[in-house]
């Protein structure tokens, strides 16, 4: 079992703006602080993702970013775009589970398929005949949940939790394929017209997969 990160040595993290611009005002000693925060971190500090995200992305570009952060730390992600663009195309996975609750799923890419568990959906952007290990996330909106799989491609499910909130319900099913927890949201008149109870049995379907492909390790 992985050990906590140490809460006190997490502290020592500085807080750094997010409003600043690259020319010249983008606090180059907080930059500095992190990582000597860091460093104090020991072993752990891979266990500890630093990411600045840009609100003046007409400024800092991302050719600014690519070439300003990792002068700090290799390990430093600088994101540059609009809150929609970095929400709706995340970069990598880290981005993608740092924005927004999302459900994870492992599996794998070959011949323009993803197959997740007994899930299959059509993944055009990798065409090869050679299968290569994937993670996909969906955000709990972009599921649906259907009270039978009408032949689209689905997860058969347990509804183990329901909260009847408004304007959004938000239901836990548990998916057996995978042996995982999922949240979806459901719109409060769904949840009425499809009466969801726990214990029930449904499918759920996405509406929106990003999946990112693992790459080699040399």
């Amino acid at each position: 079992m992985t050990p906590p990160i140490d809460r006190e040595l997490l502290r020592l993290l500085p807080k750094a703006e997010l409003h600043c611009h690259l020319d010249g005002s983008l606090r180059p000693a907080t930059m500095l602080e992190l990582r000597q925060a860091l460093d104090q971190l020991g072993e752990q500090k891979s266990r500890v993702q630093v990411l600045f995200i840009t609100v003046d992305p007409e400024r800092d570009t991302p050719a600014h970013l690519a070439k300003y952060v990792p002068e700090f730390d290799p390990g430093f992600i600088g994101l540059s775009g609009s809150p929609e663009e970095i929400f709706e195309h995340p970069a990598n996975p880290f981005v993608m589970s740092f924005l927004g609750n999302v459900n994870v799923f492992q599996g794998s890419v070959q011949g323009g398929r993803a197959r997740l568990g007994n899930l299959e959906i059509a993944y055009p952007d990798y065409p090869h005949d050679e299968s290569r290990e994937a993670t996909a996330f969906i955000r709990s909106h972009e599921l649906e949940i259907l009270r039978s799989p009408n032949g689209r491609p689905s997860l058969e499910a347990k509804i183990t939790h329901v909260n009847p909130a408004r304007p959004v319900v938000k239901v836990r099913v548990y998916s057996e394929a995978f042996g995982v927890v999922l949240t979806v949201d459901v719109s409060w008149e769904q949840y009425a017209e499809l009466r969801l109870a726990i214990g029930d049995t449904v499918y759920v379907a996405p509406r929106q997969v990003r999946v990112f492909v693992q790459e080699y390790a040399i």
